[in-house]
């Protein structure tokens, strides 16, 4: 799915136009240049949905706002690398697994 300009500001109750120019220009969503001109995908609505209900609820600045959803994207990364490494630890031996719960468990209160 993709979406020109004016689509997505229909599409976002709280999207403007104005808005949307700042958040452009903190880089919060970078659309994709096609024969249709810029248009933008789903994962770009729901970045600006996310940016417009944090503005509104936290009065952030448009900065701030790319920094917080730079943060989310890192968290789900992490959080997609750590359930490819479970899903490894999972496919091992039970002897293996063992191993590794000491060694994980050992390592988080050490540093405690």
């Amino acid at each position: 799915m993709t979406l020109t300009e004016e689509e997505l500001i229909q599409a976002i109750a709280r999207l403007t136009s104005d808005r949307l120019t700042e958040y452009l220009a903190a880089e919060i969503v970078i659309p994709e240049h096609s024969d249709q001109g810029l248009v933008y995908h789903s994962i770009d609505v729901a970045r600006l949905e996310l940016a417009c209900e944090l503005h509104d609820q936290y009065d952030m600045e448009a900065d701030a706002l790319s920094m917080m959803i730079s943060l989310i994207d890192q968290m789900h990364g992490l959080r997609a690398e750590l359930r490819e490494v479970l899903t490894a630890v999972e496919a091992q031996p039970e002897p293996v697994r063992q191993q590794l719960i000491e060694v994980i468990g050992t390592a988080r209160f050490r540093r405690s």
